[in-house]
């Protein structure tokens, strides 16, 4: 082994050690039986999945009254379930089913120990969700097996480009996350603060740092991308570069991979399941945490579409039972790979999620805001029920709200929060209305930049 080798398995080994001896969490286990099963056959990995699935609904019938009420009144029974294609028969949930419900979805068993969520999301409804630890423990599992592909497995030197927590966060989440950094040898810096003022310091973090691996937002390192190329600026190349949190276009890429002179990995996941797919490096596209999650392309009537066609993603989590996600629509829409990959990985692909973008909003004085940044910091404000976030002019971002229990208060840390990031270039209007309407589609554009819509055609 290389030094840097060995260095990489010396931390990754003080990594296991926090994780299982401290926290007493068998993260690096299941990564380790994750590492296993990827190979197993298409066939092998159905079976185990559809065994997973039966016990996840067992238990939600048996521990769940909010499942076992809503099946009983539809006349589902789970000895009908037969096979993979008999579950299209029970009900599709949403984040307002969660929102609605999530106290009687919660299991009953004892003993059970919940972690409680909050995401914003693409939809721009907050939403907050429980999961119990050893779901928990499955997703990091998956998150590494599936960074590793990229080459951001635990050990490595990592660059962060990425969502930071709000500058009024807790001493002990600032805590928190300072020692994770540490641990992880992760050096962050906040995408929500990149602009023309800050390239220099960032392209020196990258300098300083030497990083493995670059991980960030995928408009985020774009956007960095073209500021340092236009101004001439060479940035060392690390190994590999893992996006995520929004859709990576062929264009964005394109001009990644020509700056930073690295592959590009994407990755697709969400705050209520973590790692969803991930590429390999045969780039054929994501592949689909199939042990975990069960992951189902569906077309308004819930009924499963073919692969190479587009449909609606609907995500059971095989491992939360502390507040079952059973056949949740999270919004998004994809397309399923006709065929498996080359790598020969069972677990199998989707070709892309095509529905998942979030408009970059710009300042006067040369920052950009990655759409993620308003999800990131509203989810921290639960007087808000619906938001919508547009710039139509250059000086001004329109913030939308309904949020029938706004306060002064409210306001007040929201305007902070933003203009810590954005400048004091930008003038926030925030406007409570009643009411945000819906696109034809029936969607929310939750951030919208009418600004670059003529950009955004070109490319």
């Amino acid at each position: 082994m290389t030094a840097d080798q060995l260095s990489i398995a010396g931390w990754r080994g003080m990594i296991h050690l926090y994780e299982a001896g401290v926290l007493r969490r068998y993260v690096f286990r299941h990564w380790q039986a994750l590492e296993a099963s990827q190979w197993y056959t298409p066939g092998q990995l159905q079976a185990l999945q559809f065994e997973r699935l039966r016990r996840l609904l067992l238990h939600a019938q048996a521990k769940s009254p909010w499942y076992r009420d809503t099946w009983r009144a539809r006349g589902l029974d789970l000895r009908t379930l037969a096979a993979p294609g008999d579950f299209h028969r029970w009900p599709i949930i949403d984040r307002e089913t969660i929102r609605t419900h999530r106290m009687a979805m919660r299991s009953t068993a004892a003993g059970t120990r919940l972690i409680h969520k909050a995401t914003g999301g693409s939809s721009g409804v907050p939403l907050h969700f429980d999961l119990d630890h050893g779901s928990n423990d499955w997703r990091m599992g998956a998150w590494h097996r599936g960074y590793r592909w990229g080459g951001a497995e635990p050990g490595t030197r990592q660059w962060y480009l990425w969502g930071v927590a709000p500058t009024s966060a807790s001493a002990w989440r600032k805590r928190k996350d300072r020692l994770y950094d540490a641990l992880y040898r992760r050096t962050t810096a906040s995408c929500f603060a990149l602009g023309t003022a800050t390239v220099d310091r960032f392209l020196a973090s990258l300098v300083r740092t030497r990083p493995h691996a670059i991980v960030a937002y995928t408009n985020a390192i774009y956007e960095f991308a073209r500021m340092l190329e236009a101004r001439g600026l060479v940035p060392p190349s690390p190994r590999s570069i893992v996006v995520g949190a929004e859709r990576l276009h062929d264009y964005q890429r394109e001009t990644i991979e020509r700056v930073f002179r690295s592959p590009v990995f994407e990755t697709y996941g969400s705050r209520e399941f973590m790692l969803i797919g991930a590429e390999c490096d045969r780039h054929a596209g994501l592949h689909l945490t199939h042990e975990n999650l069960l992951v189902e392309l569906v077309d308004d009537d819930g009924l499963p579409v073919q692969p190479g066609t587009e449909g609606n993603v609907v995500v059971t989590d095989l491992m939360n039972f502390g507040m079952p996600f059973i056949r949740y629509a999270n919004g998004d829409r994809a397309i399923a790979a006709p065929a498996g990959c080359s790598c020969g990985r069972g677990l199998p692909l989707l070709e892309t999620v095509t529905g998942r973008r979030l408009d970059i909003l710009t300042t006067p004085d040369g920052r950009s805001l990655p759409g993620e940044f308003f999800p990131h910091i509203l989810k921290d404000l639960p007087a808000i029920d619906r938001y919508q976030v547009v710039q139509e002019r250059a000086d001004t971002i329109a913030i939308r709200i309904v949020a029938p229990a706004w306060t002064p208060a409210d306001e007040a840390w929201l305007r902070r929060e933003v203009t810590a990031v954005a400048g004091t270039a930008i003038h926030l209007d925030v406007e409570r209305v009643s009411q945000i309407a819906l696109t034809a589609a029936g969607k929310l554009q939750v951030v919208v930049n009418r600004l670059a819509s003529s950009q955004r055609e070109r490319a």
